[in-house]
């Protein structure tokens, strides 16, 4: 046995990250364990958007909201995301008469969620606040207030605190029930810990039954840095396609959903698709096509920019659509937080912080109520 910590955090992706820096502050001793490195999964492969505007109405967009807010204090001087997160415009559009209905019910929800972000401008191609629109563009809405925060950079940032021990590479191979804790088994190595938490996505279902996680894919594409004198973006360009395709589930769409993401550097990143099933390793020529060709129609600048790289990143997805945070059992010491689905890092900070306090208080709080892992499925067993 090595080590005894008050808690072990399964994963090292933005969600694991978030809560071991929160559990930290409390004064809760807590180790970091990941099969590979920081960032390693889908963490890695974002566009860092810290979106309102694309959450599934319900509990999602009300913890986006209370997410939004306190990104914005974490980002002051000093703090641990100085520098990391930072508000931006974003911007949505529509292509045909089914598009601009999900455009209209945007503000609607956005009000009804009394969310830190606002409807500034609402109207024609023309009328945009982004030049060179393509024609195939009829509407274009722009948010205020909405932000962006490259996840692997607050990683990093959440994983300096001086009070973490991190140790990778650390494939947890089982979980067994101790006397008062949880030991944390990797070959010819265990870690106890009085508390675990399951950050670790895909990897959850294999070390507590009863939850249901499976991969989807999404295709992305990077370009180079345009060309100096070039018109820039100065947030995400997202087609309401997306909005469909991600809070109405599976559709027949008739263009593809895309967004179009500027980065510091000054490339785009383009994506993305959701396909059920896939791997980081493979990637869909055929839907990479797709997105292309929809994005060039929208912003023919497009066209005169290469693209560097092409590659796939794979999301955690539950049954439902909804994240899975809670015990594993009402007397639990095991916590899961994975299944997240492409909303882990707009989540993780407001995650980070309901986590830390339920586990240094030993109670839940209210708004993490809808996401409990034990909804819809019989309990769960707490260790194998």
């Amino acid at each position: 046995m090595v080590g005894r910590y008050d808690v072990a955090v399964v994963g090292a992706g933005i969600i694991g990250a978030s809560i071991a820096w929160h559990l930290a502050e409390t004064g809760l001793r807590t180790v970091v364990l990941d099969a590979v490195g920081p960032a390693a999964g889908a963490s890695g492969a974002s566009d860092g958007a810290v979106s309102v505007a694309t959450k599934r109405p319900g509990p999602l967009v009300s913890l986006a909201c209370k997410s939004l807010r306190y990104c914005s204090e974490l980002a002051k001087t000093g703090q641990v995301l100085d520098g990391v997160f930072h508000t931006r415009p974003s911007y949505l559009f529509a292509t045909d008469p089914e598009e601009d209905e999900i455009l209209d019910l945007v503000g609607t929800r956005l009000r009804d969620a009394e969310a830190p972000v606002r409807v500034r401008r609402d109207g024609g191609r023309r009328d945009a606040a982004i030049p060179g629109l393509g024609d195939t563009v009829r509407r274009v809405v722009e948010l205020d207030g909405e932000g962006h925060m490259l996840a692997y950079d607050a990683v990093r940032r959440f994983l300096s605190h001086p009070a973490l021990d991190l140790r990778w590479p650390f494939p947890v191979r089982r979980l067994r029930d101790l006397n008062g804790g949880i030991a944390v088994d990797t070959e010819g190595t265990s870690i106890e810990a009085g508390h675990v938490v399951l950050a670790c996505g895909l990897g959850a279902p294999a070390l507590v039954s009863g939850i249901e996680i499976r991969p989807r894919s999404g295709q992305l594409i990077i370009t180079e840095r345009p060309a100096a004198g070039a018109n820039r973006l100065d947030g995400a360009l997202t087609s309401a396609a997306y909005l469909m395709n991600k809070t109405a589930g599976a559709r027949c769409l008739r263009s593809a959903p895309v967004v179009i993401d500027p980065l510091s550097t000054g490339q785009f990143l383009i994506g993305s698709s959701r396909e059920d099933g896939g791997d980081a390793g493979t990637v869909d020529f055929g839907t990479v096509r797709r997105i292309l060709g929809t994005a060039a129609a929208c912003l023919p600048a497009l066209l005169d920019q290469r693209i560097l790289r092409v590659f796939a990143g794979v999301r955690a997805k539950t049954p439902d659509g909804l994240p899975y945070v809670g015990t594993a059992s009402p007397s639990s010491r095991l916590f899961v937080a994975a299944g997240f689905e492409g909303d882990g890092i707009c989540l993780a900070p407001e995650v980070g912080r309901s986590v830390a306090t339920w586990l240094a208080s030993g109670t839940r709080p209210a708004e993490l109520a809808a996401l409990s892992p034990r909804r819809g499925v019989r309990l769960l067993e707490a260790v194998s």
